[in-house]
């Protein structure tokens, strides 16, 4: 095990000591990750049920096709900007590709318990506040290159930039952004938004094409 695994592992043993029911996250593999042309941390808001169990491994076992699909998609993308792919493309090998790409992200969760279905916005934002010096410590472990807010934009900068002014600007399409020592933060919504998937990818990739050519990534 490298270095972040064994910071990890730290981490949520201590986490767990006062809540035995807490679930871990962040690398899912830290060779896959650290090998990646770009580091990306995906920010979710919680798990859907169980107790003390490990997102990183279920992450790095493939996950599952709510929400993991589409986050595999984006990564790959992300990763070969330069490829033009139909959705035809994008369709198909979903479980292939979620076993193959999951091992280069990280997914962090600003709320470290499980929750329902339907996500309560109020105890969300509160977790982040909660959890503020423990989200700084991840942000500050695994020094993404791309952070990628899925819906919790709010919650996490407010946790892990409080005391920061932000230059926040909007790409051409009206997707929002900024950069903070290098690190590219962006607002998205959730992989499981109810819009089409293709309109997800596309928007996303969209911006994060647009981003690049500001020569940030």
């Amino acid at each position: 095990m490298g270095n972040i695994t064994e910071e990890e592992n730290k981490l949520f043993a201590e986490l767990r000591t006062y809540n035995p029911d807490i679930i871990d996250d962040g690398v899912a593999d830290e060779e896959g990750y650290l090998s990646a042309k770009y580091k990306i941390m995906y920010v979710l808001k919680e798990v859907n049920g169980g107790k003390s169990w490990s997102l990183r491994e279920f992450v790095r076992n493939g996950g599952r096709p709510q929400t993991w699909d589409n986050i595999a998609r984006w990564t790959e993308a992300i990763l070969d900007l330069d490829a033009e792919r139909p959705w035809s493309y994008w369709e198909k090998d979903n479980e292939a590709r979620r076993n193959r790409i999951l091992k280069m992200i990280c997914a962090v969760n600003v709320k470290k318990t499980s929750g329902g279905h339907t996500s309560n916005a109020d105890e969300i934002y509160q977790a982040a506040m909660d959890n503020s010096a423990i989200l700084q410590k991840q942000l500050n472990l695994y020094d993404p290159d791309i952070i990628i807010c899925c819906g919790t934009e709010k919650a996490f900068v407010d946790a892990c930039y409080k005391n920061q002014e932000l230059d926040w600007k909007m790409t051409s399409r009206g997707i929002w952004y900024f950069v903070d020592d290098g690190k590219v933060v962006i607002s998205f919504a959730h992989p499981e938004a109810r819009v089409k998937d293709c309109f997800l990818h596309y928007a996303l990739m969209d911006a994060v094409k647009e981003i690049r050519l500001t020569r940030i990534l």
